[in-house]
C-alpha cells in the first residue's frame, strides 16, 4: 500500500497514465483472458456483416434440411419463425464465459457451429448466414446488450426494440440515440458475468483512488458505495426481457458516486494545508 501511495505523489502526467494503464490492463486480463481471442473479437465486430456467410460448408446441412421445410412456400414472416425455431433448437444458448472463457465473443459462422452451442451473438451469425442462403437479404444488430437478425421480410432472433448498431453493406452504422440503452447493457452484462472477476476490477478500482490522506472511514464508505453500486446494477439486468431502469440507473450513479467521493475527497484534503 505504501508503494501505491508513493505512485501519488508523481506528477500527474505520471501518475495518470500509469494508474489508467493499471485499471485498463485489469479489466482486459480478467474480462479477456486470451489475448489473441480477445483480438479475433474486436476484428469481428469491425465488420459483423463479413462474418454471414452463405457458401459456409458447416451450415449446409442446416440449409437441406431446411428446405423441405419451406417446401410450401409460406409466407416470409412464417418461413422466418420456422428458420429463427431451428437455428434455436440446433444452437443451444450458452453464455460466452462458458463457451469460450471470455466475457464477449462474436465468433465466425463455422466456430459458432462446430462448437454447438452459442449466445444471442453466435446464434445471429448462424440465422443470417443461413437465410442469405436461402436467398434473404439478412444484416447483423444489436442494442449493446442483445444481437438479433434483421431482413427486409422482418427480424428475428428476439429483436430488441432500440437498434444502437446495424450492420450495413456500406459499413456499421451507430445511432447516438440508442446509447441510453448504454445502463440496460451495463446491467445485463454485469448480471451474467461471473461475480468474483467484477469484485477483483472493482478492488483494483478502489486501490488505484486511494490516497495517503483518506481516513479509515473515507476509505471505508468509498468502498460500500462502489460494492453497492455493483450490486444494484446486477439485479436491475437480471432479466434482459425485463429490466428494472430504476435499479440499472441507480446502480450506476452509485458507482459513479463512489469514485467521485474518493475523487472529491482527495482534492478537498489537498487544498487544505494550503489555506493555513
Amino acid at each position: 500500500m505504501n508503494r501505491l501511495f508513493a505512485l501519488n505523489n508523481l506528477r500527474w502526467y505520471w501518475r495518470l497514465p500509469i494508474k489508467w494503464t493499471v485499471f485498463g490492463l485489469t479489466v482486459l486480463i480478467v474480462c479477456f483472458p486470451y489475448p489473441s481471442r480477445f483480438v479475433s473479437h474486436v476484428r469481428h465486430w469491425s465488420d459483423p456483416n463479413a462474418l454471414i456467410e452463405p457458401d459456409a460448408p458447416a451450415i449446409q446441412p442446416f440449409v437441406d434440411e431446411l428446405r423441405p421445410m419451406l417446401a410450401d412456400d409460406p409466407p416470409p414472416r412464417e418461413a422466418l419463425k420456422r428458420v429463427e425455431r431451428y437455428v434455436l433448437e440446433k444452437i443451444p444458448y450458452a453464455w460466452d464465459w462458458v463457451t469460450w472463457g471470455t466475457a464477449d465473443y462474436l465468433p465466425t459462422v463455422t466456430e459458432a457451429v462446430e462448437m454447438g452451442r452459442e449466445d444471442c451473438d453466435g446464434r445471429a451469425v448462424v440465422a443470417a448466414s443461413v437465410l442469405q442462403s436461402l436467398g434473404f437479404n439478412a444484416q447483423i444488430v444489436t442494442d449493446l446488450s442483445h444481437v438479433w437478425v434483421k431482413t427486409d421480410q422482418g427480424e428475428l432472433m428476439g429483436p430488441g426494440k432500440k437498434k444502437a448498431i446495424v450492420a450495413t453493406e456500406k459499413g456499421l452504422r451507430v445511432r447516438l440515440s440508442a446509447l441510453t440503452e448504454l445502463p440496460k447493457a451495463l446491467a445485463y452484462g454485469s448480471a451474467v458475468f461471473p461475480l468474483i472477476r467484477e469484485l477483483v476490477i472493482l478492488v483494483v478500482l478502489w486501490v488505484l483512488l486511494l490516497r495517503s490522506e483518506h481516513e479509515f472511514s473515507v476509505r471505508a464508505s468509498g468502498l460500500v458505495c462502489l460494492l453497492t453500486g455493483l450490486f444494484i446494477l446486477r439485479a436491475g439486468g437480471q432479466d434482459y426481457r425485463a429490466p428494472v431502469p430504476f435499479l440499472q440507473w441507480t446502480g450506476l450513479v452509485m458507482l459513479l458516486g463512489g469514485v467521485g467521493w474518493l475523487l472529491f475527497l482527495r482534492k478537498r484534503r489537498t487544498r487544505e494545508p494550503a489555506n493555513e
